[in-house]
């Protein structure tokens, strides 16, 4: 049995001018809803925006994958430039392109313009996702990581749950361009946050840009974390792939207004908010390994249920979504501390590789449901099913071979 983890005081691994433990969890929290915040706001706008941009739904759901891969490559490069030049230069410029780009985004014209704005967008909001793990790894130890890894979860939990309503009201109240007017002022919020920031790296490499960058190759030399990597990449691609095509099976398919998707849409990502809560209470009973493969028969759990009553109605299918939801929730603290724990050192290129990786995969899922399917909730079923069936093996082979702290087993 472990022992239960300790509370955040505020107070330790703090330096005097510092912002408290508690404040930079909030603020870890905030950096890291960017992705989430940016697609799901706008979201309920989706099936009508093809219309009022005169393109094709395709082109609009694009403009989600498009900043979905975006994020993720642009944030391989700030990741190793954290480690050269510190955690602060890196949010201090990425989070004012972010606001730049979320106007652009709200004065687009047509939908190219908005690609192109969001493709900017994105870059602004890789900065701050490269950096995010780093900063809790930089400040937290060991267990107090994996608690705020939790509380991170929990915070971040919240910005799907509400964004979707939100921005149907927004949207409701002036058009799909207010929705990026809100970015825009949650951005400069956030930039006013990060000026209260010392830099948490202790540590610096000497060497220049390009070699830095190149870190993330020997990271990715690590067998056991790239390995990890793709075993816990994967469960998220479903989830990914079902914010994309949420809107078109609530509204769409089960004839759903936009006000009422906002709150089914919340209501299923609620599950993601529980799981961090979940963990810290299961973590004082069970070992972090085995809460990990646990949840990944959660989520195998979840795909057998989209392709079983999933179609027979929006509650059903919500709640068979976030079966997998709540499950990749609470197994992301301890999947995230573990990855990190395999590097000594390079961390901002680990954390870069590891968001990185996650929203590209998803990103290819968001592509691939939003292909003309006449079913997309059994493609989803099917997607989930596949692919936590080869993560869960891989995961079981991985395991025995990784470097696992003592906390863990």
């Amino acid at each position: 049995m472990n022992n239960p983890t300790p509370a955040l005081t505020g107070t330790e691994h703090k330096n005097p001018k510092q912002l408290s433990d508690r404040m930079i969890v909030v603020l870890v929290a905030a950096i890291a809803s960017f992705p989430a915040l940016s697609t799901d706001l706008y979201l309920p706008a989706l099936p009508t925006m093809s219309e009022q941009l005169n393109c094709s739904v395709w082109l609009v759901n694009l403009s989600l994958s498009v900043f979905f891969i975006s994020i993720s490559i642009s944030s391989l490069f700030w990741g190793p430039l954290s480690d050269k030049y510190g955690r602060k230069p890196i949010l201090m410029i990425g989070v004012p392109l972010y606001v730049v780009a979320s106007v652009f985004c709200m004065l687009s014209h047509n939908v190219f313009q908005l690609i192109a704005a969001r493709i900017f967008q994105a870059t602004g909001a890789g900065a701050a996702m490269a950096v995010n793990m780093a900063i809790v790894k930089d400040v937290f130890p060991g267990r107090k990581r994996e608690r705020a890894f939790a509380l991170v979860t929990v915070l971040n939990g919240v910005i799907p749950v509400l964004a979707p309503s939100i921005g149907a009201h927004v949207i409701r109240l002036t058009s799909w361009r207010g929705s990026f007017g809100l970015l825009t002022l949650t951005g400069a919020l956030v930039f006013v946050f990060t000026l209260f920031l010392k830099e948490t790296s202790k540590e610096r490499t000497d060497l220049s840009v390009i070699r830095t960058t190149l870190r993330l190759g020997a990271v990715m030399k690590n067998p056991n974390f790239y390995r990890l990597i793709i075993a816990f990449s994967v469960v998220s691609i479903p989830l990914l792939a079902f914010i994309s095509a949420s809107s078109f099976i609530f509204i769409q398919q089960f004839g759903l207004s936009e006000e009422v998707y906002g709150i089914y849409f919340g209501c299923t990502a609620m599950f993601f908010v529980v799981g961090g809560p979940a963990y810290l209470f299961l973590q004082r009973f069970f070992k972090p390994l085995s809460i990990i493969s646990v949840c990944y028969f959660g989520s195998l759990l979840s795909g057998i249920l989209m392709l079983t009553i999933g179609q027979l109605g929006p509650i059903l299918c919500a709640l068979s979504i976030a079966c997998g939801y709540v499950s990749v929730s609470i197994s992301r603290p301890p999947s995230s501390s573990l990855l990190l724990e395999q590097q000594d050192k390079d961390t901002g290129s680990a954390s870069s590789l590891i968001q990185s990786s996650f929203l590209l995969t998803g990103s290819l899922g968001m592509m691939f449901i939003s292909l003309d399917w006449s079913d997309r909730i059994m493609v989803l079923g099917g997607m989930s099913l596949a692919l936590n069936l080869g993560g869960l093996f891989l995961w079981f082979y991985t395991k025995k071979r990784c470097k696992i702290p003592k906390h863990f087993i």
